[in-house]
């Protein structure tokens, strides 16, 4: 069915256009023309999701998966401003999502009429572009006339003029539709559409009563490669470092590997979400740099590993380290290369390449760039890591540290992980993660606040089944993301409760008292036990090293329900553990060696 509202069957038909096919709609009437528009259409996979926090995330898990726009579809007034957490984290992320609200006819804002605020560029600038459509005049004209405040219609008027207002309007409105959705394609990033929509709502009919104009021109990406770079400037270069960021699996091939990891001049840092697996490039960052911070000659060993040129590649970058290693032993060039932003991160400047970085390195190696033992510095400082590591946590008491050690070698190789902000996904970078497991992180705006939906709204889209592991407060914070119909029996949680923010008390200058545990880290004895009985899932909580391995072993197997594994932890003990570990690799580490 399509609205009798014409700019309702307008958007319905340019996502029909452009392939767009996941929808998300939350509860409200004024939404009613674009909800049951889309929902009664066979072309689209809908989705109800209550609340719009929520809602907005769980689209944003989708996106994340399908590379293509999920749209949003709420109600007006105070629904839209629900959306502004995920929005937010899909603009500094890259991911393409489509808002549209409905809202009241623009005479009635400002007036004291019910439900409405001005909801035009509540997104400020965490957002593509926010536009609202042009009110068609041919749905209930009487009622337009009638407002001594509306600008849409002179009067006198008659049929003819006012079907060809709403002629102009029309072009207009298809014009600005397809502009934005494919500047949200081409360019990955969100954008606002406002629709005002006058009453009655629910007129439909069974087809169109439009057809869009041919009249637009295609939109095409502002982003171009510049095939004219200059490779040669690499020759200057025997210290260069190329550091991924977030990056989708398979982003790089087989190829480009090989290209980059036959320079000895070349080091590679890599992330947890950098989902690119090859032996010769370096993950576990924190681990290689926080021990080097604790030596009394860690300004000559800093300047040692320093690179010439920093090649940055992917989204955002996890590590606290390595940002404070390269702003404060900057490199003379850095070069960012892909489509998605360039940030100047370490203060140098930056100059983008707009190349696939498959390109990019396929040229470069046809460059010949001065030998250097730059991989080797790096490589001897990782050897030296690899044994105290293994022999702390052998010795190392029960805390956050061993549990996320243990979680990290027992995933199954099928499940796609979706890690929390804050403690969890700082404490996963210290361990390596098979390449086969993909793993993605709301790294745009580092929140906590829609893991859970995020990972629900993955799971949906992913043809793997997906772990969640998160905190205690980022789970307890988007609970609702599990208010839903679409859990599948293979979600998994697995939640590490160290009873507040733990990751506050890792932090430096934290001081230990009572306002710290009451404002800051927030500590609570909550339990997600009788929220899992409440939303259907099976329920573990364990405590102890041979508890966790015991329960994983059953954790991943088949089950008619999706299972939550609750894990609790000391946290003051976590804290020690973690400081301690550091402590215990920069005293086991030789530089005279390097």
């Amino acid at each position: 069915m399509y609205s009798i509202i014409p700019s309702a069957q307008t958007i319905i038909l340019s996502c029909i256009k452009l392939g767009i096919t996941h929808v998300i709609i939350s509860p409200g009437s004024r939404n009613a023309p674009l909800a049951i528009g889309f929902a009664s259409n066979k072309k689209f996979k809908c989705f109800s999701i209550i609340d719009e926090r929520s809602a907005g995330f769980f689209a944003l898990g989708i996106a994340q998966q399908t590379k293509h726009p999920a749209v949003l579809v709420c109600t007006s007034g105070s629904a839209l401003l629900n959306y502004s957490p995920s929005i937010a984290e899909a603009f500094y992320s890259e991911i393409p999502l489509i808002v549209i609200s409905a809202d009241r006819p623009l005479y009635k804002i400002n007036i004291g009429d019910g439900q409405t605020i001005n909801q035009l560029n509540v997104f400020g600038k965490n957002i593509l572009s926010s536009d609202s459509l042009m009110q068609d005049v041919n749905h209930q004209t009487p009622s337009i006339v009638k407002s001594n405040r509306q600008k849409l219609i002179k009067i006198p008027s008659n049929r003819k003029a006012i079907d060809k207002l709403q002629s102009d309007i029309q072009l207009y409105n298809e014009g600005l539709i397809q502009k934005r959705f494919c500047e949200c394609i081409n360019l990955l990033k969100p954008v606002h559409i406002n629709i005002p929509l006058e009453e009655p709502l629910y007129g439909f009919v069974e087809k169109p009563t439009i057809s869009l104009s041919n009249k637009h021109k295609k939109i095409s990406s502002i982003l171009e490669g510049d095939d004219n770079y200059d490779f040669n400037i690499l020759k200057k270069h025997s210290k260069i470092l190329v550091l991924i960021g977030c990056c989708s699996p398979n982003y790089f091939t087989k190829k480009t590997i090989g290209k980059i990891k036959s320079n000895s001049n070349i080091v590679v840092l890599k992330e947890s979400t950098s989902n690119i697996e090859d032996d010769s490039f370096f993950g576990n960052i924190d681990k290689i740099i926080a021990p080097i911070e604790l030596l009394k000659n860690r300004h000559e060993v800093f300047d040692s590993i320093r690179p010439s040129l920093l090649i940055t590649i992917g989204g955002m970058i996890i590590s606290k380290k390595v940002k404070s290693f390269l702003r404060d032993f900057s490199p003379k060039l850095h070069l960012h290369v892909g489509l998605n932003k360039a940030n100047d991160t370490y203060y140098k400047g930056v100059k983008h390449i707009l190349k696939d970085p498959n390109v990019f390195f396929e040229k470069a190696a046809f460059i010949k760039t001065p030998e250097s033992s730059y991989y080797n510095s790096w490589k001897k400082i990782s050897n030296q890591r690899i044994a105290p590591h293994k022999k702390y946590l052998k010795n190392a008491a029960f805390s956050d540290l061993i549990v996320f050690s243990i979680i990290s070698s027992n995933i199954p190789s099928a499940y796609q992980v979706q890690v929390a902000n804050s403690s969890p996904i700082r404490y996963l970078q210290l361990f390596n993660i098979p390449r086969s497991n993909a793993m993605y992180c709301n790294r745009g705006t580092s929140g906590i606040d829609g893991s859970t939906s995020t990972a629900v709204g993955a799971s949906v889209a992913s043809p793997s089944p997906v772990l969640l592991i998160t905190g205690d407060l980022s789970f307890f914070y988007d609970i609702n993301g599990l208010w839903n119909n679409y859990i599948k029996s293979s979600f998994r949680i697995i939640i590490i409760n160290n009873g507040g923010g733990g990751i506050f008390r890792i932090l430096p200058g934290h001081k230990d008292n009572e306002l710290f545990s009451k404002f800051i880290e927030n500590n609570h004895s909550l339990s997600a036990k009788p929220l899992s009985k409440l939303y259907g899932f099976s329920y573990q909580n364990k405590s102890s090293k041979r508890g966790i391995k015991s329960a994983l072993k059953i954790f991943f197997k088949h089950s008619l329900k999706p299972k939550i594994l609750e894990i609790s932890t000391p946290s003051e003990r976590s804290s020690k553990t973690l400081k301690n570990y550091f402590e215990y690799l920069s005293k086991n580490q030789d530089f005279k060696k390097l």
